[in-house]
């Protein structure tokens, strides 16, 4: 089965249709051209970022362009158009190596974040007059936090008084504006090419003033927001940047997270959290998605590239004002600017949300531990409430795990089928994705069934099946909003990314609970399933697999009763994963016993087995001969950790042999070491599983291991081996372990 097709994006594109045409000739044009066979694609498919700063460039007063995209596409306003004496065709749409050329280079620097920003100044011949332009070109920040095109304003460009720019005016009237290569102004159209219907505004004095202000500091909001990482960042970029921008007394920004019921509020002197339902103008901007007038100022919604609502702009002035239109166009800006921002600062929180949740899932060892870390941190990296995870019981049955569920909701769910028509069910049966936007499409799709989700509250519900590697559902998993949520591309992205973890680690934890159920029956069966040992001896041993599963299966101990009342004890470790190295220990344990019981020297037993069985295996083993009667005990040693020997009435010390080469690689004979060994005394041999720690020194293991040795020494030795596992518990690896007492 394959996930549901995404769901179509909404387009909300009106408002900005109009603030692009009501921008002048060039504006217009742009709106009406077909921009389907272009490096930009469709108008509608234009990202918010390209949006935003294009309103913002042909309501400019001052000349300005926009290049955008890996073409460095030309999108200029009037006033750039009608620069002096343009010398090439100049056209919107076209890219900047067919306009201007030499630019290029410092344009590309400035879109591959190679360069910050990139200011040049020329002087021109103006209807006679020198005048000297100043070109600055800065990035424009996509909602990924990335360059996704270059702004370029241009100031100091003046016309002669009396004389228009317009694109009608004489030839001769338009001298040649030259620039520097890399200032970010292309060449203009030749003399006597129209551009596309320009009509150039000139401000002068006052309002030419007031216009570069506001120029600059739309760039200074713009370059804070891009460099804000969170949202708390970006509303008090915002509401620091903003009054001195608009001229405002004050600003305030409320952010609404997607689905949730309380709006967060930032600036201002009012409440910090506000209820949507809330009749105050910043909420009822978010849920009336529209803006709302005041009698002294505006509170603007905030959306994304979608037309989801982010939160709302509330500017306010000392008093009254009226409603122009300039004032309206720099607030539309501000608005942009801060919708793009908190739309990338949402991204970039949700990438944090998921990494933290895929870090979480890789670490669980157990399905009861995928599920709990699924129903805590999948609905938190979503903002969504009421988790439920759904999986096929006895017979056609549906068992139901909930992270907090209300109890009535719970009991809704207690004779649940994979037959009940309920959403969950159905994606477990199906593998269909099932997404209700609303109560309305819950009626509508399943009239008359109870609506237990939205009778405790929810409104947007979701339901994700997860499917094994076969692609069959094995499990659903369930939730909601309690305010509708639209879901956009990279909404129903996040959904599949989120399956896509959750399934990824139910397989791993439900293959990984198979294999460790194999290998510890296997093991099981190739270890001895007793203490044996002759008279004189009292013998305890335990295996114990790895915590994580990781490594098990590779760990093993062998007693084998030899004759004068003798007693061999085998403990090996062999590197491997899983089956594989259960397989090789089998093999290991079945040579090394029968050599042993063949009377070959305890000196001769590795060098023979690698003689037999070659080098295709790697790890190490402890082989001693415990003989009561003689009260000694000789021990070989490749590879693997030294056993403690703990005299009656000493401490425990640790029997050193000489030095060998691991299990495996063994051709020449080992080196024999003898021990005293009388009653009283005991012997332990172990694998490095029981010492071995990641956040210790191999030594303080060891030392570990002798200090609760010291306490239970006169204990049975099968208490013994059940403090030294409980004590030196957390490992990774396996553990074997044979304790050994001479009682006389």
């Amino acid at each position: 089965m394959t996930r549901a097709a995404a769901a179509p994006r909404p387009t909300d594109d009106g408002r900005w249709r109009a603030l692009v045409s009501g921008a002048g000739r060039t504006g217009r044009w742009i709106v009406a051209h077909d921009w389907t066979g272009s490096p930009l694609g469709p108008l509608r498919d234009w990202p918010q970022s390209l949006r935003t700063a294009l309103v913002i460039c042909l309501h400019s007063p001052t000349p300005a362009a926009i290049w955008w995209g890996p073409e460095l596409v030309l999108l200029p306003n009037d006033g750039y158009l009608a620069l002096p004496d343009p010398t090439g065709p100049q056209l919107p749409g076209r890219p900047g190596a067919a306009v201007w050329p030499d630019a290029v280079p410092a344009l590309t620097g400035v879109l591959t974040a190679a360069e910050v920003t990139c200011r040049q100044e020329r002087e021109v011949d103006s209807g006679g007059e020198r005048r000297r332009l100043v070109f600055s070109s800065a990035p424009i920040v996509d909602a990924d936090g990335q360059p996704g095109g270059v702004f370029t304003t241009v100031t100091g460009a003046t016309a002669p008084a009396g004389q228009s720019a317009d694109a009608d005016a004489p030839a001769d009237a338009r001298r040649q504006a030259t620039t520097a290569a890399g200032t970010g102004i292309p060449a203009a159209r030749r003399a006597g090419r129209r551009s596309p219907d320009p009509q150039v505004p000139h401000p002068h004095g006052g309002e030419r003033r007031r216009a570069l202000r506001q120029a600059e500091g739309l760039a200074r909001l713009a370059g804070a927001l891009s460099a804000a990482g969170s949202r708390e960042a970006v509303t008090e970029v915002v509401t620091t940047v903003t009054p001195t921008l608009v001229g405002a007394a004050e600003v305030r920004v409320a952010v609404a997270t997607a689905g949730a019921l309380d709006l967060t509020v930032t600036g201002g002197s009012g409440p910090g959290r506000l209820a949507v339902a809330d009749g105050a103008p910043l909420a009822r901007a978010v849920r009336e998605e529209t803006t709302v007038a005041l009698p002294d100022g505006l509170c603007l919604p905030l959306r994304d590239g979608g037309g989801a609502v982010l939160g709302a702009l509330q500017v306010r002035w000392a008093g009254p004002v009226a409603d122009e239109e300039a004032r309206r166009i720099l607030l539309d800006a501000v608005a942009g600017l801060c919708s793009q921002a908190l739309r990338r600062a949402e991204l970039t929180a949700s990438a944090r949300a998921m990494a933290a949740f895929a870090a979480r899932l890789s670490v669980t060892r157990s399905t009861g531990e995928a599920i709990e870390v699924i129903l805590d941190a999948a609905p938190m990296a979503l903002g969504a409430a009421l988790p439920g995870l759904a999986m096929r019981d006895e017979g056609r049955r549906i068992r139901l795990w909930h992270g907090g569920l209300p109890t009535g909701l719970i009991a809704t769910f207690d004779d649940l089928t994979v037959d009940d028509p309920r959403p969950i069910a159905r994606a477990l049966r199906t593998g269909e994705r099932i997404i209700l936007r609303n109560r309305a499409e819950f009626a509508a799709r399943h009239p008359g069934l109870p609506d237990p989700a939205g009778a405790y509250g929810m409104v947007t519900t979701v339901v994700l099946p997860l499917l094994d590697a076969s692609r069959r559902p094995i499990a659903a998993l369930g939730f909601g909003w309690p305010r509708e949520r639209p879901l956009h591309d990279d909404d129903l992205a996040l959904l599949d990314t989120i399956a896509d973890l959750c399934e990824q680690t139910l397989e791993r934890v439900r293959l990984a609970a198979a294999e460790h159920n194999l290998v510890t029956r296997l093991a099981g069966r190739l270890r001895t399933s007793a203490a044996i040992g002759p008279p004189g001896l009292e013998v305890a041993t335990r295996y114990q697999p790895a915590m994580s599963g990781l490594h098990l299966g590779g760990d093993w101990y062998d007693l084998v009763d030899l004759d004068d009342g003798r007693l061999a004890v085998v403990v090996g470790d062999v590197v491997g994963h899983q089956v594989e190295a259960a397989a090789d220990m089998a093999q290991l344990r079945t040579v090394v016993n029968t050599l042993i019981r063949s009377g070959v020297p305890l000196a001769e037993v590795f060098p023979r087995l690698t003689g037999l069985l070659g080098v295709g295996f790697l790890g190490t083993c402890l082989a001693m001969v415990v003989d009561p009667v003689a009260g000694e005990a000789q021990v070989a040693r490749v590879g693997h950790p030294h056993p403690v020997l703990l005299p009656s009435g000493r401490p425990p010390e640790t029997v050193w042999t000489g030095h060998s080469l691991p299990l495996g690689l063994v051709r020449d004979p080992v080196p024999v070491t003898t021990v005293a060994f009388g009653p009283g005394d005991l012997l332990v041999a172990y694998t490095d599983g029981l010492v071995e720690r990641r956040d210790q020194a191999y030594d303080a293991g060891v030392a570990a291991l002798h200090e609760v040795l010291v306490p239970v020494r006169d204990q049975p030795v099968e208490a013994i081996a059940d403090t030294l596992l409980a004590k030196l518990s957390g490992s990774d690896d396996d553990q074997a372990l044979v304790v050994i007492r001479h009682v006389g």
